[in-house]
C-alpha cells in the first residue's frame, strides 16, 4: 500500500492500564505514529482528515495463537476433547486443495479484523507435511485482508497415535486396518524443508513474517526439537509449540522421560526467548521458573480449554514470575470464534475461580495488556501494541455511544469486562482504513461466503468416509485417554515437580544466588 499523511481528530486515547481516557489528536505518517498532541494540533493541511469523535481509540488487539487451516471446522461437532481433536485431523482439515488453505485463513483473518484484531500467530497445518505453496498461500490471505500475521508451519517428525504409550495397540485391529498408513518425514528433511520456505518466503516480514512450529513436543523426536531451535536462533525466527495443553501430555511425559515436558525440552536446548508456548495450563512451578527464566512467553487460549475440557492455565503465578503472556483464540475447530475480546475477558475471570482472595485475580489492566503488548512481544513484532510515537498506526475505534459504554467510567475495565466487538467502528492498520463503519473494505463478505459454502459441501462428501471412520475410533481413543489420565476438576493444582535435570540445574542456581 501507498504511504500516505492522515490526521485522526476528536478521539480518546487509551494508554495502557489507565482509567480515563483524555481526547487528543493522532498524526499517522507512513504507517506510524508521528505525533500525539491536544484536540486541534497542527497538521499537513493536505492530510487526510478523519473524524473519531464519540470514539475510544485503542491498539489493535494481538492474536498470540491460532490455526487458520482450521476456520473451515467450525461447528462440526461439540464433543471433542483436544485427544480426539488431534486424532480426528484427518477428518476435520481432509481433502483441502490450496483454494480451501486460503479460503479458511481468509474466514478467520476477517472475522479477527472485523473484531478489532490487527495481528496474529497462525500456526498453519498441512498435511502430509508443510509446503511453500500452501504457507504462500494462507499467508496471501492475511496479506489481501491487510492484517499483519506470523505463519508458522505446524508440523513433527511424529505421529499423535504413537505419541501416548499403549494407545495404537489399544486400538481394535479391524480399525487400526482402516487408518490410512502415513511414514513421517525425517527430522533432517523437516528442518531442510523449513529453511527452504523460509529462504522463498515471498512476504514484507513487517506484515507477514515466517516462524517455526515445532506442534506439540510429544511428536517431536529430540534432534527436531533441538534442531528447530537452533534454527530459529541462527535465523532469528519466532518459534511457537503447544506446551502441557493437556494433563495426559504431563502424564506421558514423565512416563517416557521421568520429568515434565518443560525440563525435557530444556534438556534438549529448546527454551529461549524467542519461544511462545501456548495454552500452559498443567505448568507447575518448576515449569514456570524454567520458561521464566528463558525469557520464554505463555500464550493462553481460555476458550478453547474451556470447549475441550482441558483445564485453567495459573495466568497469576505466569505474571507473578515475571514471565510475558499473550492471549490468543486457538481456532475456530475448538475455540470456535476468533473474537480477542472475549478471550480477554475469560483471561481475567478465570483467575476468580480460581482463587477466593481478589488480591490473586488478573487485573483489568493485566489482560489488556496480555491482548496487545504481550501479543507483540510472542509475535516478535515489536513496534506494535501501543498507542504512542513510533509505533504502528493498528488502531481500533470503539463507539462510545454503544449501550455498553453507558455510563462512561473506567475505560481499562469497560474495555475488558464489557466489550464484545459490537463497538467497533473502524479498524485501521499500518495507517490504512481496513474496516470502515463496521464494512470490511478489503474482502467481499458476500462472495467469500458463495465460496465457502460450495467449499465446505464439496469437502463435506469427499470426507464422509473420514468422518464415518473417526466416529468409531473417537470411543476408543476417547475412552483409553480418560483412563490414562484421569482428569481432575479444572483448575486443579498441576502435577509436582521431579528431580529431572533441568529441575536440579535450576535449583542450584537459586542456591547459589
Amino acid at each position: 500500500m501507498a504511504s500516505r499523511t492522515c490526521v485522526i481528530r476528536g478521539g480518546r486515547i487509551l494508554r495502557p492500564g489507565a482509567d480515563t481516557a483524555p481526547p487528543a489528536d493522532i498524526l499517522v505518517r507512513d504507517g506510524k505514529i508521528a505525533l500525539i498532541g491536544a484536540p486541534g494540533m497542527e497538521a499537513p493541511e493536505d492530510c487526510e482528515q478523519i473524524d473519531a469523535a464519540g470514539c475510544l481509540l485503542h491498539p489493535g488487539l494481538v492474536n498470540g495463537h491460532t490455526h487458520g487451516h482450521g476456520h473451515y471446522s467450525r461447528a462440526l461437532t461439540d464433543d471433542l476433547t483436544l485427544e480426539t481433536l488431534l486424532a480426528g485431523s484427518f477428518w476435520l482439515n481432509g481433502n483441502r486443495s490450496h483454494e480451501d488453505k486460503y479460503l479458511s485463513t481468509l474466514i478467520g483473518a476477517a472475522e479477527m479484523v472485523l473484531k478489532g484484531c490487527t495481528a496474529c500467530y497462525d500456526l498453519f497445518w498441512e498435511f502430509p507435511t508443510a509446503s511453500y505453496e500452501g504457507m504462500a498461500t494462507a499467508g496471501r490471505a492475511y496479506s489481501d485482508v491487510g492484517m499483519r500475521a506470523v505463519m508458522a508451519p505446524m508440523v513433527a517428525d511424529g505421529s499423535f497415535l504413537s505419541s501416548i504409550p499403549g494407545l495404537i495397540e489399544a486400538i481394535p485391529e479391524e480399525l487400526r486396518a482402516e487408518i490410512t498408513p502415513w511414514t513421517a518425514p525425517s527430522s533432517e528433511a523437516l528442518l531442510s524443508r523449513l529453511a527452504a520456505i523460509d529462504d522463498a518466503w515471498p512476504f514484507d516480514r513487517d506484515q507477514v513474517a515466517f516462524a517455526l512450529g515445532p506442534t506439540v513436543p510429544l511428536l517431536c523426536s529430540d534432534e527436531f526439537l533441538s534442531g528447530a531451535a537452533r534454527l530459529a536462533r541462527d535465523r532469528g525466527l519466532p518459534i511457537q509449540t503447544h506446551l502441557s495443553e493437556s494433563r495426559i501430555q504431563e502424564v506421558t511425559a514423565r512416563e517416557r522421560w521421568g520429568r515434565s515436558l518443560t525440563e525435557h525440552l530444556a534438556d534438549v536446548g529448546f527454551l529461549g526467548p524467542n519461544l511462545s508456548v501456548a495454552h500452559a495450563v498443567w505448568l507447575n512451578d518448576t515449569d514456570i521458573a524454567l520458561l521464566a527464566e528463558a525469557g520464554a512467553t505463555a500464550v493462553l487460549n481460555p476458550s478453547s480449554n474451556l470447549r475441550l475440557g482441558s483445564g485453567l492455565p495459573r495466568m497469576r503465578r505466569l505474571l507473578d514470575a515475571g514471565m510475558n503472556v499473550a492471549l490468543g483464540t486457538d481456532s475456530a475447530s475448538c475455540g470456535d470464534h476468533q473474537n480477542m475480546y472475549e478471550v480477554t475477558r475469560l483471561a481475567g475471570y478465570m483467575s476468580h475461580v480460581q482463587s477466593p482472595n481478589a488480591e490473586d485475580w488478573v487485573t483489568s489492566a493485566e489482560a489488556a495488556r496480555a491482548a496487545t503488548e504481550g501479543g507483540a512481544k510472542a509475535l516478535g513484532m515489536h513496534g506494535i501494541g501501543k498507542l504512542d510515537v513510533g509505533y504502528a498506526a493498528d488502531i481500533v475505534f470503539l463507539d462510545l455511544g454503544w449501550v455498553h459504554w453507558m455510563p462512561l467510567r473506567n475505560v481499562t475495565m469497560q474495555l475488558v469486562q464489557a466489550e464484545d466487538a459490537t463497538a467497533v467502528r473502524h479498524v485501521m492498520i499500518d495507517g490504512h482504513m481496513i474496516v470502515r463503519d463496521r464494512r470490511l473494505m478489503t474482502v467481499d463478505l458476500a462472495r467469500l461466503q458463495r465460496q465457502v459454502t460450495d467449499a465446505v459441501a464439496r469437502l463435506d462428501t469427499l470426507n464422509a468416509d473420514n468422518k464415518a471412520l473417526f466416529r468409531k475410533l473417537q470411543p476408543v481413543i476417547g475412552q483409553f485417554c480418560a483412563a490414562f489420565s484421569p482428569h481432575p476438576q479444572a483448575g486443579a493444582a498441576p502435577l509436582p515437580p521431579t528431580t529431572g535435570p533441568a529441575a536440579k540445574a535450576l535449583q542450584d542456581t537459586r542456591t547459589e544466588t
